[in-house]
Protein backbone atom coordinates (compact mmCIF):
# COMPACT_ATOMS: atom_id res chain seq x y z
CA UNK A 1 0.00 0.00 0.00
CA UNK A 2 1.37 3.44 -0.85
CA UNK A 3 2.31 5.84 1.91
CA UNK A 4 -0.34 8.33 0.73
CA UNK A 5 -3.15 5.72 0.77
CA UNK A 6 -2.01 4.56 4.20
CA UNK A 7 -2.11 8.14 5.50
CA UNK A 8 -5.58 8.75 4.06
CA UNK A 9 -6.89 5.49 5.57
CA UNK A 10 -5.35 6.38 8.93
CA UNK A 11 -6.96 9.83 8.85
CA UNK A 12 -10.33 8.33 7.90
CA UNK A 13 -10.17 5.82 10.75
CA UNK A 14 -9.19 8.55 13.22
CA UNK A 15 -12.12 10.73 12.13
CA UNK A 16 -14.52 7.78 12.36
CA UNK A 17 -13.31 6.94 15.86
CA UNK A 18 -13.66 10.59 16.93
CA UNK A 19 -17.28 10.58 15.73
CA UNK A 20 -18.12 7.47 17.78
CA UNK A 21 -16.35 8.27 21.07
CA UNK A 22 -18.27 10.76 23.26
CA UNK A 23 -16.32 13.75 24.40
CA UNK A 24 -15.77 14.20 28.14
CA UNK A 25 -17.68 17.15 29.46
CA UNK A 26 -20.36 16.95 26.76
CA UNK A 27 -23.05 16.16 29.30
CA UNK A 28 -26.42 17.18 28.01
CA UNK A 29 -29.12 17.45 29.05
CA UNK A 30 -28.51 18.33 32.71
CA UNK A 31 -29.74 15.83 35.28
CA UNK A 32 -28.49 17.79 38.33
CA UNK A 33 -31.31 18.45 40.79
CA UNK A 34 -34.04 16.66 42.74
CA UNK A 35 -36.23 13.98 41.17
CA UNK A 36 -39.15 11.94 42.55
CA UNK A 37 -40.86 8.78 41.32
CA UNK A 38 -44.47 7.63 41.67
CA UNK A 39 -43.67 5.87 44.97
CA UNK A 40 -42.35 9.08 46.55
CA UNK A 41 -38.70 8.01 46.46
CA UNK A 42 -36.32 10.94 46.04
CA UNK A 43 -33.21 11.00 43.87
CA UNK A 44 -30.89 13.99 44.34
CA UNK A 45 -28.16 14.37 41.72
CA UNK A 46 -25.66 16.73 43.34
CA UNK A 47 -23.09 16.81 40.54
CA UNK A 48 -21.99 15.43 37.21
CA UNK A 49 -18.24 15.67 36.66
CA UNK A 50 -16.54 16.55 33.39
CA UNK A 51 -15.89 12.83 32.85
CA UNK A 52 -19.59 11.98 33.37
CA UNK A 53 -19.19 10.72 36.95
CA UNK A 54 -22.34 11.33 38.96
CA UNK A 55 -22.88 11.72 42.71
CA UNK A 56 -25.80 12.43 44.99
CA UNK A 57 -28.24 10.72 47.34
CA UNK A 58 -31.30 8.48 47.15
CA UNK A 59 -34.08 8.01 49.68
CA UNK A 60 -36.28 4.99 49.00
CA UNK A 61 -39.83 5.67 50.18
CA UNK A 62 -41.45 2.53 48.78
CA UNK A 63 -44.09 1.03 51.09
CA UNK A 64 -42.76 -1.68 53.42
CA UNK A 65 -39.07 -0.83 52.96
CA UNK A 66 -37.33 -0.96 56.36
CA UNK A 67 -34.92 1.85 55.45
CA UNK A 68 -37.57 4.17 54.01
CA UNK A 69 -36.90 7.90 54.16
CA UNK A 70 -33.15 7.62 54.79
CA UNK A 71 -30.95 9.30 52.16
CA UNK A 72 -28.01 7.07 51.14
CA UNK A 73 -25.10 8.13 48.90
CA UNK A 74 -25.22 7.15 45.24
CA UNK A 75 -22.53 6.95 42.59
CA UNK A 76 -22.98 6.64 38.86
CA UNK A 77 -22.34 7.79 35.33
CA UNK A 78 -23.97 10.08 32.81
CA UNK A 79 -23.24 9.85 29.08
CA UNK A 80 -25.38 12.26 27.11
CA UNK A 81 -28.97 11.28 27.99
CA UNK A 82 -27.88 7.85 29.30
CA UNK A 83 -27.63 7.39 33.08
CA UNK A 84 -26.63 4.65 35.49
CA UNK A 85 -26.31 4.85 39.29
CA UNK A 86 -26.01 2.55 42.28
CA UNK A 87 -26.86 2.75 45.98
CA UNK A 88 -25.53 0.53 48.74
CA UNK A 89 -28.21 0.71 51.44
CA UNK A 90 -25.81 0.86 54.37
CA UNK A 91 -24.36 3.62 56.54
CA UNK A 92 -22.88 3.96 60.05
CA UNK A 93 -26.36 3.68 61.64
CA UNK A 94 -28.20 1.04 59.60
CA UNK A 95 -27.54 -1.88 57.27
CA UNK A 96 -30.43 -2.67 54.96
CA UNK A 97 -28.47 -5.59 53.45
CA UNK A 98 -29.22 -4.54 49.88
CA UNK A 99 -27.83 -2.82 46.79
CA UNK A 100 -29.81 -1.30 43.91
CA UNK A 101 -28.61 -0.26 40.46
CA UNK A 102 -30.61 1.83 37.98
CA UNK A 103 -29.96 2.36 34.25
CA UNK A 104 -31.98 4.44 31.81
CA UNK A 105 -32.45 7.67 29.89
CA UNK A 106 -33.31 11.30 30.46
CA UNK A 107 -35.91 12.14 27.83
CA UNK A 108 -38.32 15.07 27.52
CA UNK A 109 -37.81 16.15 31.15
CA UNK A 110 -38.46 12.68 32.56
CA UNK A 111 -36.01 10.10 33.80
CA UNK A 112 -36.99 6.56 32.85
CA UNK A 113 -34.95 3.76 34.43
CA UNK A 114 -34.93 0.03 34.99
CA UNK A 115 -33.59 -1.22 38.31
CA UNK A 116 -32.15 -4.37 39.84
CA UNK A 117 -32.30 -4.83 43.62
CA UNK A 118 -30.27 -7.48 45.45
CA UNK A 119 -31.29 -8.09 49.06
CA UNK A 120 -31.55 -10.68 51.80
CA UNK A 121 -34.80 -12.19 53.00
CA UNK A 122 -34.96 -14.94 55.65
CA UNK A 123 -31.24 -15.60 55.19
CA UNK A 124 -31.50 -16.04 51.40
CA UNK A 125 -30.22 -13.68 48.72
CA UNK A 126 -32.94 -12.40 46.41
CA UNK A 127 -33.08 -10.31 43.24
CA UNK A 128 -35.96 -8.09 42.13
CA UNK A 129 -36.23 -6.05 38.95
CA UNK A 130 -38.53 -3.23 37.96
CA UNK A 131 -38.81 0.16 36.34
CA UNK A 132 -39.60 3.69 37.47
CA UNK A 133 -40.23 7.08 35.99
CA UNK A 134 -38.97 10.23 37.71
CA UNK A 135 -39.93 13.87 37.33
CA UNK A 136 -38.17 17.00 38.58
CA UNK A 137 -39.20 18.46 41.90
Amino acid sequence: MSRRVSSILGLGLSLAAAAVVPRAGAQSPSVVGTWANDHGSVLVVASVGPDGSLSGTYANNAPGYKCAGIAFPLLGWMDGPRISYTVRWKNASIDCASITSWTGYLNDGRLGVEWVLTYEENGATRVRIGSDSYHRQ
